[in-house]
């Protein structure tokens, strides 16, 4: 008994272009705000660049939550849930199902 197996190549799981900015974005985001953080309470850099570098690194993080929203094919409002955490629309969005499952990228 032979089993033949078709795999199409142009199924994907999500949008590539989006899932980059959300692969580049959340880590980075996360880093710059725990970076910022961190010096805050040790009080290492000044007060301007604490807070730069705090709200710079949430801009991105939701920048990258953005992303990953329309990566798997869900509106950009879940990204809102951030008020009820830092890591909550992260971690919902990464829970969720993909919905851009039968996605096929352009050539």
């Amino acid at each position: 008994m032979l089993a033949v197996t078709t795999h199409s190549n142009h199924t994907h799981h999500m949008k590539p272009q989006e899932k980059k900015k959300a692969v580049i974005g959340i880590p980075i985001g996360l880093v710059l705000f725990g970076a910022g953080l961190y010096l805050s309470i040790r009080e290492l850099i000044p007060i301007p660049l604490r807070l730069l570098m705090a709200l710079g690194g949430i801009g991105i993080y939701i920048w990258g939550c953005l992303a990953l929203a329309k990566a798997k094919g869900y509106s950009s409002a879940i990204v809102l849930t951030v008020v009820l955490g830092v890591l909550f629309p992260a971690v919902v969005l990464l829970a969720l199902d993909d919905k851009n499952k039968n996605y096929e990228r352009r050539r």
